[in-house]
């Protein structure tokens, strides 16, 4: 009874839980995740800190809340459920990337973190790549590994992206030029300028095709 007095408080004031975790997100978005605050949400608002709490209990939750809704918008959200183990693996490490490209702030905060909800898109998505690399002939003892392998190369490659496309007061050519006049970095200097650029889709797809040919047993 007092769950819905409060639920029916929250919506009279015009006010919604996905309005108040699209608000999260945005102030998450724009100031960082670390000064996600109730308070910083209800100013987003318009409202009173009071409000927040009619649809979300703390902190904790609203960050719950905000990872979920992320998740399932950027990766899970139509995805193909009759696709091939690997072609869904491939599907969701290219939407988890990006993810990242477009806003790594929040991806980067949400993966590894262990949400209190449940269920939640964040370990929906977990189960599914680790289900289908076991269907994909990934050895248990190796799993593991291998998803991990595969969101590190989308995290990684998100944020090499992020820093990349980060202004300097030195531009980027200028920067790279300084590097490759100097004997000491005889071997990358073939390699620099390759290497600083943001990798292209094709360039990510091979990145992933090398993760996943562990698959492979070795010595077969």
């Amino acid at each position: 009874m007092e769950a819905s007095a409060r639920r029916t408080r929250g919506e009279s004031a015009g006010l919604t839980r996905e309005a108040v975790i699209a608000a999260a997100e945005a102030v998450a978005e724009r100031a960082g995740v670390a000064k996600l605050s109730l308070r910083a949400v209800a100013a987003e608002l318009g409202v009173s800190p009071t409000a927040i709490y009619h649809h979300v209990r703390d902190r904790d939750e609203l960050l719950d809340a905000v990872a979920d809704a992320f998740v399932f918008r950027k990766v899970l959200r139509r995805l193909p459920r009759t696709a091939e183990p690997l072609e869904r693996v491939r599907v969701i490490a290219k939407r988890l990337r990006r993810a990242g490209i477009e806003h790594p702030g929040l991806l980067s905060a949400i993966v590894g973190y262990i949400p209190e909800q449940s269920p939640s898109a964040q370990m929906d998505c977990a189960e599914l790549i680790i289900s289908d690399l076991l269907e994909a002939g990934a050895a248990p003892d190796r799993v593991i590994v291998l998803y991990r392998a595969v969101v590190m190369l989308c995290v990684g490659d998100a944020i090499a992206y992020a820093n990349y496309a980060r202004p300097r007061t030195m531009p980027l050519a200028d920067r790279i030029d300084r590097h490759l006049n100097t004997e000491r970095y005889g071997v990358l200097r073939g390699y620099l300028r390759r290497a600083a650029e943001p990798t292209n889709d094709d360039g990510f797809d091979k990145q992933l095709d090398l993760v996943l040919q562990e698959l492979r047993v070795p010595g077969e």
